[in-house]
């Protein structure tokens, strides 16, 4: 191996690791596993391409997708190697092609305030309007301030009005594919009624939001990068591009780096993992990874399998479980590290104690992470403005923003049969597949990916706890196919 490349960030590459950053082909697809030291290999790919391929730091552009993610590899870069590289999430990327031709952008939550404002405001002052969500809502329609509630299908109407809403502007839809959607749902049979009343609610509050964008002349995050793609132009000097976490790239992402490579001929370098694709509702499509060879020709595509994060039993067990749906790439992954039973299973009866009896017992074994599936499930079991969860060195984060971290010890809340539970049922809602792409047809196929990256976070133990008299499906599957990596506390 050379010396120079064997090392990188201080860490020995293994052979795949050591393969992927030392290869020549211009076109690459390196599928990751969890915890399987994806961000050196990117850094040993760029420090290969300047060091033997003599590219220039100015000729690299990286792009991930938070700015947490940026920074730390454009830290890392600088840290070891000094290397100043072009890092951007494709927000910044858009608006440095667009200069200054931007004034007005969006904050990430402008939908949902106007989804709240129509429900505060207009709707209870549109009759017709009124009528057709208390319809939707199966609620008599004398109950008028019920429009204003805080009920649980009042937030669920809200969140599928913002997820179709996206989904439908991420696919670069304008109003003509509105009355197409609209026209062809109206013969349909299923569910006919409770879909046609959706959509003329989404379709009236699309119409508000656009109207308030224009009035406003503010652009939003899809509005942004359609333009960029336009405004791509022939002064961009990049020879290789480099996109991490590539397998939750969406439509418009995707034509504006065609774009790119289109004026720069660039080489396309991508890494990702199948298994994490969690992001379907701002408009990610997986079939965009999945396919990788359809949209760019001679692409080669490498694999890492090795996790240096999970013990073997651990990522048996996650590995089996995401690949109940056939259309997830196949996978050998292994480790070196062994936990005979790294599945803890605590069930309660009524909102307890149970949490905190879990953590006095655990704290002193390393890190903890409580993991769930929304913001707010955490203030089932604590009340967080009375106790502080860092007494007993731990946090709370949603699955979601876990992605990309590890932890010691993993704990898991909230697997319960409900709207709301995990998995959650209204990622599943039967209009959403007029705006998703190439929909999977895997029940809870989204949500199965966000279980494997919520049990892949931790280094030694997952506990999972949940009502035995509600327990979710993916708990009752876990302990019917997995009992022997389970332990019952």
């Amino acid at each position: 191996m050379n010396n120079t490349l064997s090392n990188i960030c201080g860490y020995e590459l293994d052979k795949e690791q050591f393969d992927f950053v030392t290869a020549n082909n211009k076109t690459i697809l390196l599928v990751a596993s969890a915890g399987s030291g994806k961000t050196l290999c990117l850094i040993g790919k760029i420090k290969y391409l300047i060091e033997v391929k003599n590219i220039k730091e100015e000729e690299i552009l990286c792009i991930s997708y938070t700015n947490e993610a940026v920074n730390n590899l454009k830290n890392k870069l600088l840290e070891f190697y000094n290397y100043n590289i072009e890092v951007k999430t494709f927000h910044k990327l858009a608006l440095s092609l667009l200069d200054s031709k931007i004034k007005g952008i969006c904050p990430n939550n402008y939908l949902d305030y106007i989804i709240d404002e129509c429900f505060n405001n207009v709707i209870y002052n549109n009759i017709k309007m009124y009528k057709i969500i208390m319809k939707y809502l199966g609620v008599p329609p004398y109950k008028k301030n019920y429009i204003k509630s805080n009920s649980t299908d009042i937030i669920n109407l809200k969140r599928l009005l913002s997820r179709f809403i996206n989904l439908f502007k991420s696919n670069n839809y304008n109003l003509y594919d509105f009355y197409k959607i609209y026209n062809k749902n109206k013969y349909t049979i299923f569910n006919r009624n409770k879909n046609k009343l959706f959509l003329k609610i989404a379709f009236y509050i699309y119409q508000i939001y656009m109207e308030e964008l224009d009035s406003t002349l503010r652009y939003d995050f899809n509005d942004i990068i359609n333009l960029a793609i336009s405004n791509v132009g022939n002064n961009l000097k990049y020879k290789y591009i480099i996109i991490d976490e590539y397998q939750d790239t969406s439509i418009v992402r995707l034509n504006l780096i065609k774009k790119i490579i289109e004026k720069t001929n660039a080489g396309l370098i991508v890494v990702g993992d199948d298994y994490q694709s969690i992001y379907r509702f701002t408009g990610c499509d997986l079939n965009i990874f999945l396919n990788f060879n359809k949209y760019f020709k001679d692409a080669s595509i490498m694999y890492l399998n090795t996790t240096y994060r999970n013990s073997m039993e651990l990522a048996s067990v996650a590995n089996k479980f995401i690949c109940k749906n056939k259309l997830q790439m196949k996978k050998n992954i292994y480790s070196n590290k062994h936990n005979l039973k790294p599945i803890k299973i605590i069930y309660y009866n009524k909102y307890n104690n149970d949490l905190f009896n879990l953590l006095n017992k655990i704290k002193n074994n390393g890190n903890i992470l409580i993991l769930g599936r929304n913001t707010n499930d955490i203030k089932k079991f604590i009340d967080t403005n009375k106790y502080n969860l860092s007494d007993y060195n731990a946090r709370y984060l949603t699955v979601h923003k876990s992605k990309g971290l590890e932890s010691d010890n993993v704990i898991i809340i909230n697997l319960e049969d409900r709207i709301l539970g995990f998995p959650n049922k209204l990622e599943d809602d039967n209009v959403l597949k007029y705006v998703i792409l190439n929909k999977e047809k895997y029940v809870y196929d989204e949500e199965r990916r966000l279980f494997y990256v919520a049990l892949t976070r931790s280094k030694n133990n997952v506990y999972i706890i949940s009502n035995q008299n509600k327990q979710s499906i993916f708990l009752k599957e876990i302990v019917k196919y997995y009992k022997n990596y389970c332990e019952f506390i």
